[in-house]
């Protein structure tokens, strides 16, 4: 059910450009992140129903990012998509080791992006 909102964390704002623009047409609300510090502390501020993560980003990665995440009471139960270049199944292991629900690598579909947050979105109502 669109209308639900979604915390994009990228530092290539094309990218969050796009996901955004993917998203908005069909009904969600965004909100962007450009650092991995700057996604946790958009968290707690904009209660999102998913997160849409890059790995490769300066500071912090989304490793560390879902690591904090997902070790968080208040924030562990948040559904976390990593959207990234690193496509081995050794990157795809430890996103997934890391606390991610799902993982999709890019260039992506836009119909398969969307498809996965509608099913993780679904799937953390159901559970709460």
């Amino acid at each position: 059910m669109p209308g639900e909102k979604i915390l994009i964390v990228d530092d290539d704002s094309q990218i969050t450009t796009l996901i955004e623009f993917i998203l908005k047409k069909e009904g969600y609300l965004t909100v962007v992140a450009h650092s991995g510090q700057e996604g946790i502390k958009l968290i707690s501020q904009e209660n999102p129903d998913l997160m849409i993560l890059d790995l490769m980003m300066p500071e912090m990665d989304g490793y560390q990012v879902c690591s904090v995440i997902k070790s968080d009471e208040q924030t562990k139960n948040l559904p976390i998509l990593m959207l990234t270049a690193l496509g081995s199944g050794k990157d795809f292991e430890k996103g997934l080791e890391s606390g991610a629900n799902w993982y999709i690598t890019k260039p992506f579909e836009s119909q398969h992006l969307l498809k996965r947050v509608r099913y993780l979105i679904n799937l953390s109502k159901k559970g709460s």
